[in-house]
């Protein structure tokens, strides 16, 4: 019995390896949960998450304009701080760039 579990773990083991970086961690061993690790995660991270998961965010595809019109409609109804133009051009160039249309990063379980 001791045999096939060590052999069952060592298969596991390979297996994970196998997997993309991305995918062989859990998301509790990520700094920003889901977010694709890049420019402007941290500043997408810790703005988005002062209201709501991470989870929110890779589920979309907006364009730009689509997610300029999400912050303003945060910002205008839903009580979002106004957000420094600098800080919100670096939020919108990294959704745009990575929560786009065509949804590169959306999340799948």
């Amino acid at each position: 019995m001791r045999l096939w579990l060590a052999a069952a773990s060592a298969a596991v083991g390979c297996a994970l390896a196998a997997l993309p970086p991305a995918l062989a961690e859990t998301q509790e061993d990520r700094e920003f949960g889901q977010l694709v690790e890049a420019e402007g995660v941290e500043e997408t991270y810790y703005t988005c998450t002062a209201c709501h998961s991470e989870m929110i965010v890779a589920q979309q595809g907006k364009t730009r304009e689509g997610w300029e019109e999400m912050l303003d409609w945060m910002t205008e109804e839903q009580g979002m701080p106004e957000l420094d133009p600098s800080e919100r051009r670096i939020i919108l160039n990294y959704l745009s760039a990575h929560y786009n249309t065509d949804r590169p990063n959306f999340p799948r379980r």
